[in-house]
This record gives C-alpha cells, structure tokens and sequence, in this order.
C-alpha cells in the first residue's frame, strides 16, 4: 500500500493530498480482484479492479463518494489496455498495482477541473 507521505508545513500546495483509506485483494477461481480507497482533498475515491481469464469479463473503473452516499463513476480503463500485461492468476495485487495508480490519477485529474 502507498503511504500519504506527506510533511507538515509542505510549500507545494497545488499537489493533492491523498491518504489510504482501506485495501482488499481477493482471488478467484478465474482471475483476482483489487479494491482501494483513498481519500483525495477531502473525496473518497475507489478504485475497482477484476482481472478475469477474459478480457469481455474484466472491468477497472474509478468512483467517487458523493454527499448522497452513493459511488459515481468517474472513469473507465478498457480491459483492452492493461489486460494483456497481467497475469491470469496472481496471489497479490502487484500486477494491478499500477493501472489502480493510473486510475486514481486520472480521477483527481477530473477533479481538479470542477
């Protein structure tokens, strides 16, 4: 898991501030799953990841938690860009690990725009 890593009293303002929220990763019998939390300049975003055997059943999108409770989708990476470079099974979420990255990246990205 990332860490926030951020000082007290750090000049550059204009980066966003994130700290982890929670992280599940879970296998299945056809592929593995990666579940992250952050929260991102007061927003809790999550990712969600499914790496299936099929790259038509695999899905990673970015939400974001709105004053209603409910999670809204942000964006979407297709299964066509990163399904390819993962393995098909996997004890760990380190092969997810940098698409969720991109995922979280493109959303405070979006965010900021608001």
């Amino acid at each position: 898991m990332t860490s926030g890593g951020e000082e007290e009293g750090n000049a550059d303002t204009t980066a966003p501030r994130t700290a982890p929220v929670d992280r599940v990763f879970g296998e299945r019998r056809q592929g593995y799953d990666l579940t992250e939390i952050r929260r991102v300049d007061g927003k809790l975003l999550r990712v969600r990841i499914h790496r299936d055997f099929y790259p038509h059943q695999s899905h990673a999108l970015v939400q974001v938690l709105t004053p209603a409770m409910t999670w809204t989708e942000l964006t979407t990476e297709p299964a066509s860009a990163w399904h390819a470079a993962t393995p098909s099974s996997s004890t760990s979420p380190a092969p997810l690990d940098h698409l969720a990255e991109r995922l979280f990246q493109r959303a405070e990205a979006i965010l900021r725009t608001e």
